[in-house]
């Protein structure tokens, strides 16, 4: 990987503002104390892993802009001893990162009780979840990093003509199918149908979700986020026993959670759902679209599910996606795919490796992996139509349900948003654990 992706691109535009800046954090929670000593180790290992790297502009018009070594990690930034772990990860995740200039990721932790909070938050534009917990994983668990293929700027082998070879190949790609995508639209209806739903789903706006977005924020509006723990064995008992999968069953979860703050009385809600793609890139992933009310069946959430993974976003109609790399960020950010009337953003994690949750010989009783907005602006959240983004992983017999709610129409409470998970939880006999 010694170039972005296109999928790297649009979250590099989110951070320059086009769009919701989007950040991935990492929490841990230890009931002993972690030597600070093994702190620095990892910290200094997370710098010289997959997360120490920042973005340089390419010297040739046309080329993809490439990865470099970053410079010597930021430190770890210790707190003041806390009781609230989610309300610290929050303000832990709140920091500027900057993928291009650097620090694009940050390690902190707090005294908390007998033990210690840790959390590590890294620009979406260097990693994905997946990529996040493979450099925590190797960081913690001392385990020596993979030699990069990367050096320094200042003394790259990157040269003019690797930009220039670069730049030959992705305008070649691009104006050869774009042609062929723009002949294809004179003779074939159903090429010219999909452009047209591209465009429309791109175009979208929050009111176009069915939502009444005021001109002004709210009264007390921020973003909020929660927490919870589930054990693994009910949710995957109830899971199995309503006919469907732990992935589905979170989907339920979340389109019941989407309802009842939204008042939307069972009414169906879209859920725009990632998958994993071969991107070649820091973020192997693509989008897309699972519509679900929160009553309907598992088995039809299942199938729903099933049919929509076989259609992953991409640009229409024949164009190339690399289209990206070589347009303005503003067109590029109107022609990014879109889920268009996306109410929440549903992430399964997956299952974490255990050697994550060791630190300094110590074992976290609690770990979670979640997307965070840092600096999010009300008018940001205005301009997309979704309410929330959830997470689920799976670690040492638990499932961790992290909801991040940034629904500009409403200043929903820490409470709140803990009342409606457990509304939806309880739907399926499910108790979550708050952290």
């Amino acid at each position: 990987m010694t170039r972005l992706s296109v999928v790297d691109e649009i979250f590099l535009r989110t951070h320059r503002g086009y769009g919701i800046p989007v950040a991935m954090q990492g929490i841990w929670v230890f009931d002993e104390p972690i030597d600070r000593a093994a702190l620095d180790r990892a910290d200094l290992e997370l710098g010289q892993g997959a997360l120490g790297v920042r973005i340089v502009r390419p010297r040739i018009p046309g080329a993809r802009r490439r990865w470099v070594r970053a410079t010597d990690p930021a430190g770890v930034t210790w707190s003041d001893p806390i009781t609230d772990v989610a309300a610290w990860a929050d303000h832990c995740a709140d920091v500027p990162l900057d993928p291009e200039f650097g620090p694009g990721w940050r390690l902190s932790a707090a005294p908390h009780g007998t033990g210690t909070a840790v959390s590590v938050v890294c620009s979406h534009v260097v990693a994905d979840a997946r990529g996040l917990i493979a450099a925590a994983t190797a960081a913690v668990s001392d385990a020596r990093p993979e030699p990069s293929h990367l050096v320094d700027d200042e003394h790259s082998d990157e040269t003019g003509a690797a930009d220039l070879r670069d730049a030959a190949t992705v305008l070649g790609r691009v104006i050869g199918r774009t042609a062929a995508a723009s002949a294809s639209l004179g003779v074939d209806p159903d090429r010219r149908a999909d452009l047209r739903r591209y465009l429309a789903a791109s175009r979208s706006t929050p009111g176009a979700a069915g939502r009444s977005v005021p001109r002004t924020p709210p009264v007390g509006w921020a973003p909020v986020s929660v927490v919870a723990d589930v054990s693994a064995a009910d949710f995957e008992a109830r899971a199995q026993g309503d006919g469907g999968t732990p992935n589905v069953l979170f989907l339920s979860i979340v389109a019941g959670v989407v309802d009842l703050l939204r008042r939307g009385h069972g009414a169906p809600v879209t859920l725009g759902v990632p998958i994993r793609v071969e991107a070649g890139g820091a973020n192997a992933l693509s989008v897309t679209a699972v519509r679900a009310a929160p009553d309907t069946p598992l088995p039809d959430v299942r199938a729903a599910a099933r049919t929509a993974y076989r259609h992953p976003l991409t640009a229409p109609a024949g164009f190339p996606d690399e289209l990206l790399h070589v347009v303005p960020d503003r067109w590029a950010a109107a022609l990014a795919p879109s889920t268009g009337r996306r109410d929440a953003l549903c992430s399964n994690i997956g299952d974490l490796p255990d050697a994550v949750r060791h630190i300094g010989g110590i074992t976290a009783q609690r770990v979670a992996t979640r997307a965070i907005h840092p600096g999010l602006r009300w008018d940001q959240a205005a301009a997309s139509p979704t309410v929330l983004s959830a997470y689920v992983s799976r670690c040492a017999g638990t499932y961790t349900v992290s909801v991040v709610v940034t629904d500009p129409t409403a200043a929903h409470t820490s409470a709140a948003v803990r009342e409606a998970v457990t509304a939806a939880a309880a739907r399926h006999q499910l108790t979550p654990r708050f952290w």
